[in-house]
């Protein structure tokens, strides 16, 4: 019984703790929210993240009781953004939609103004993006291990196209030139779009992008998916393997709501559970089906539990491929 008593003082230290927590954010405001709240999204107008959001905001206000009105601040991958939510009073009226990448590469990157660790209070992940690695149907290559093949013996050679530098696309395959212990050049532009058009028009070898930019070519049989990268496999594509299946290993790519650091549980728990229920609305469902991005739902702490064990491995990934700012 001794040996157990540091362990049983522990958890009700932790149980009080949380009580509190849950209590102070009622007290404070027993009836929240009572006004409207704000979303602030990093990315433009008519994206997914921003009609994604748009959608499950106003699937959930019928049951928040409130208005929630998304705000789009653009620029630096979401950076911009993810810094005004973070230095905003922790009141629950000022979140924030991002992307993973946010957390778990931009800060690496660049230089960021919060520390995702510590600055950044989770309430749900409502979405994730999906991704493949693609060549022309009538390339020469049939899989991954073929590709893998030819740059052993053509280094540098073989390259792809893709949406941007650090984007996870981007990210995954320079990990898997790393783990094989091979290389390729990466060739970035602007939008997935480009960057399709690039391998289509012989540019490049290959693209990594997701199912809204390359699926319309797979289908009419102008490209074809080598590797999914991501954990599960395509719906469209179900013979064709994951990152995850060879590797045991993804980068997750979340769509996520959160808020400051100091944000009350109470609030952060119901906004949780609302949103978690806006997520059945049909609107909502249609559009992401529409972008062609998986619904997926994670709980605050679960997500940032996932994302935070991923931190420090990317921090490596990005400083052996010279991506960290010095």
């Amino acid at each position: 019984m001794k040996k157990h008593l540091p362990k049983l003082i522990a958890v009700h230290i932790y149980l009080i703790i949380a009580f509190f927590q849950i209590h102070d954010g009622l007290a404070k405001e027993p009836n929240y929210p009572i006004r409207p709240i704000t979303v602030i999204c990093g990315w433009g107008a008519g994206g997914m993240m921003d009609l994604s959001i748009r959608a499950l905001s106003k699937a959930a206000e019928k049951e928040l009781g409130q208005p929630i009105i998304v705000e789009n601040k653009t620029g630096a991958g979401g950076v911009i953004a993810q810094s005004y939510v973070c230095k905003s009073k922790p009141d629950g009226y000022t979140l924030g939609v991002t992307v993973t990448s946010t957390y778990i590469l931009q800060p690496h990157i660049r230089k960021v103004s919060y520390d995702p660790l510590v600055d950044v209070t989770d309430i749900m992940a409502y979405a994730r993006y999906v991704t493949g690695f693609c060549v022309r149907a009538d390339a020469p290559w049939k899989s991954l291990e073929d590709v893998i093949s030819f740059s052993r013996k053509n280094p540098s050679k073989f390259n792809f196209a893709h949406g941007g530098v650090g984007t996870t696309q981007h990210i995954s395959m320079e990990w898997i030139a790393l783990k094989e212990g091979i290389k390729w050049t990466q060739v970035p532009f602007k939008s997935g779009p480009e960057a399709v058009m690039a391998v289509l028009g012989g540019h490049t070898y290959s693209v990594t992008q997701g199912p809204a930019d390359v699926l319309p070519y797979i289908k009419t049989g102008e490209l074809k998916l080598l590797l999914a990268l991501n954990e599960n496999r395509w719906p469209e594509a179900p013979e064709v393997p994951t990152i995850f299946e060879k590797y045991k290993f993804c980068i997750p790519s979340y769509l996520g709501i959160y808020g400051p650091k100091e944000m009350p549980e109470a609030q952060r728990q119901k906004l949780e559970t609302i949103f978690r229920n806006a997520m059945k609305d049909r609107s909502f469902i249609d559009t992401l089906n529409q972008g062609q991005i998986e619904i997926a739902y994670l709980g605050g702490k679960d997500y940032a539990k996932k994302w935070k064990s991923q931190y420090q491995e990317m921090g490596k990934l990005l400083n052996s491929i010279g991506l960290v700012e010095k």
